[in-house]
Order: structure tokens, then sequence, then C-alpha cells
């Protein structure tokens, strides 16, 4: 089990874009995460082009540091939250969006061939689908269909600032995609479709509540791993924590505790003693009531 960002992070005032770049990769390697992110606010016009720098400049960090080069994905904005706008007519959108979705088939096979590990594809848009709007969910589902075909290497969906139960396991699991990432906190209801998941597919839990500086829970943390990795046997290996949405709005010194948290319950979460594991935790946390967007806490066995 390992730790990522979804990409966004602090950019402290005066900073140029290659500063800002080596501080987020710097901090990530810091933290110990085990895949890394650009820390851009949003990605860039050129996933091509800003993975090969993101890239290149890991290594050279990872190497000043005497520690082994982490994997950096790519970041792709995805079609339909791309093309997702009010204006125009819906078949304006509708064409637009295919569109997108056409041209951003061939950047994620140009990615996956320069070498990028794992391509995220950032659909926060999904989540203002409503659970009845058939046109919407047939037009998002055509949408990853057609940005996905043929395309072999680990791409990474992306679904975060709100609840994606509207658009449903049908758009969300329709396309190859070989991992979610959910944002589980402002959607805490993510929690019923992250169980329809193919049992193949990697679960990446936005856990980290980034609307605050307060450390999270560390119990409540390791609970969702040790639950995702349990939904359908699915197993710690195909799990992943993350913060639950960019990280942009807490001061620096925040987002490199929350890092460094992350990294910590993802080590905790994949110790197989469980004896150890209960030594290392409090797990009392659980007992209380979990605040809103947490997972909430097992139910216990009535004594006989």
């Amino acid at each position: 089990m390992f730790a990522t960002i979804l990409g966004p992070y602090p950019r402290p005032a005066g900073l140029d874009d290659e500063a800002a770049l080596d501080l987020a990769l710097a901090d990530q390697l810091d933290a110990n995460l085990g895949m890394l992110a650009d820390g851009r606010s949003e990605p860039d016009a050129d996933p091509l082009a800003a993975w090969r720098v993101a890239d290149a400049r890991a290594r050279s960090l990872a190497a000043a540091r005497g520690i082994d080069p982490r994997p950096v994905k790519a970041r792709v904005l995805g079609p339909y939250t791309a093309a997702r706008s009010p204006a125009g007519t819906a078949a304006a959108r509708e064409r637009t969006t295919l569109a997108a979705a056409e041209a951003g088939n061939l950047v994620l096979r140009s990615l996956l061939a320069a070498g990028a590990p794992v391509v995220q594809v950032e659909e926060d848009g999904l989540t203002a689908v409503g659970a009845d709007d058939e046109a919407e969910r047939r037009l998002a589902a055509d949408a990853l269909r057609r940005l996905t075909d043929g395309v072999e290497g680990h791409l990474s969906l992306s679904v975060a600032g709100g609840d994606p139960c509207g658009a449903g396991g049908g758009v969300l699991y329709g396309a190859p995609f070989s991992s979610h990432l959910f944002d589980l906190i402002r959607g805490p209801d993510g929690w019923r479709v992250a169980r329809e998941a193919p049992r193949e597919r990697g679960l990446i839990l936005g856990v980290a509540d980034c609307r605050t500086e307060e450390p999270d829970e560390e119990a409540v943390t390791l609970w969702a791993a040790r639950y995702a990795a349990s939904i359908g046997a699915r197993g710690l290996e195909r799990v992943a924590l993350a913060p639950s949405a960019g990280l942009e709005a807490l001061t620096r010194e925040a987002a490199r505790r929350k890092l460094a948290d992350l990294a910590g319950a993802a080590v905790l979460a994949g110790l197989a003693d469980a004896a150890t594991l209960r030594e290392g935790v409090d797990f009392r946390a659980l007992t209380r009531t979990a605040p809103p967007g947490r997972a909430p806490a097992p139910r216990r066995r009535r004594s006989r």
C-alpha cells in the first residue's frame, strides 16, 4: 500500500514554475509518498511535456537524497469535465465532449508510450451528474469509452469535489480504467460506488480532509484502508491513500503534515501482523462518532 496526492499543492508567493515544481516534488519525496504528482493547480495544456519535466526533476531530487526514484503520474483533464458548460446547445456540447475524448485518446497513447507509469484522468465534473439525468450519464459514459478505446497502460480515473453516485457504477466502471480515486470526505456516499468496483481495479481513497489543517484520525484512515481491501477480497495491494482533494488551500507546513501522516498510515495499514498494528494505533478513535465525510465506525457484535 502507498500514498499519493491528486495533484494541486501549496505554492508560496514569489516562486516561479520551476521552483514550485521542485518544492512540491521534494515535499512528497521527504514524506515518503509512493507515487508523485506535479503539484499544479490543474493539468497542464501539454501533459506530455509537463510529465517529462516532472519525471526528470523527481529523479534528480531523489538522487540528491540518495533514495530510489519514485514514479510520477501524468495528469490530464477528462473530456466530460473539460467540455462541461451551461453555454450552448446540448448537441453542441455533445460534439465538443466527444471531440475532446478522441483528442484525449491520442494524448493518453503518447504519455504511455513515453513511459508514464500512470495517467490520472481528472473528471470532477462527474460529481454534478444527477442520478435521474440519463442523457448526461450516456454522454459521460460515451466520452470515457472513446477516451480509453484501445489504450493499453494504467489509467486512473479521479473524481473529486463531491459525490460520484449520480454518475453511477455504469459510467465509472464502464471504461477500462485500472484504478479509481474518490473524494470520500466531500462525497462520503462514494463508498457506495466504491463497493461496486471490479475486484481487479485499484481504489485510491481520498480520506485526508483537505478542508482543515487539523490532523486526521489515524485509526479512521486505517479502518478505511482495511475496509476497502476487504471489498470483494480486493487485497491491500489494490488500495492506496490520498488527500480528499488538492492541498493548495493549506499552508505548506500543514500540507507536509498531511503527507507524512498519509504515508505513515499507508505503512501501518499494510502490516500483515495484526498484533503489531494494534500496538501502534489507538483504535479508540473508532468508538467515537465519525466526523462528516468519514467512514462510519464498524458495528459491534451483539453478545448472546
